[in-house]
């Protein structure tokens, strides 16, 4: 499943949400934190974090990662239309 280029809600460890605090992430107090993912690999998520001096590219690690939640993409009618 391709998540790159897409907004989603990353529900994180507790370890993982401290991460993003230490690296000046906002984290709301609800469960899922929502993201923009630059890329994925084997390592993990390649975010953006918004900072004061501009956005940075920040990983967030596989074995922080509970659950991804995003909206599935628009159907494509396929076929002939009459």
């Amino acid at each position: 499943m391709k998540v790159s280029e897409r907004e989603l809600a990353v529900f994180l460890t507790e370890e993982g949400r401290q991460m993003l605090e230490l690296a000046s992430v906002n984290v709301p107090g609800t469960p899922g934190v929502s993201v923009y993912v630059q890329d994925a690999d084997d390592m993990g998520l390649w975010i953006r974090a918004p900072r004061e001096d501009g956005d940075h590219i920040l990983l967030i690690r596989w074995e922080y990662v509970l659950s991804l939640d995003f909206r599935a993409g628009e159907t494509k009618s396929m076929g002939l239309r009459g």
